[in-house]
């Protein structure tokens, strides 16, 4: 049972581990960091640079 309850817990943990991949991969394919869902200061200064390249 303990066996069980361990290979549950593992492979939860290995899917989402894998998922969490799956989406950084899928993001920097479209140009984007794994950070883009906050504002962050490193967003602020590249939107920030686009408004003066304008």
């Amino acid at each position: 049972m303990g066996l069980l309850v361990n290979i549950i817990i593992f492979a939860a943990i290995f899917g989402f581990a894998g998922y969490q991949i799956f989406r950084a991969v899928k993001r920097s394919k479209q140009g984007k960091c794994a950070a883009c869902d906050y504002d962050c200061e490193a967003k602020k200064l590249l939107n920030q640079s686009k408004k003066r390249s304008l």
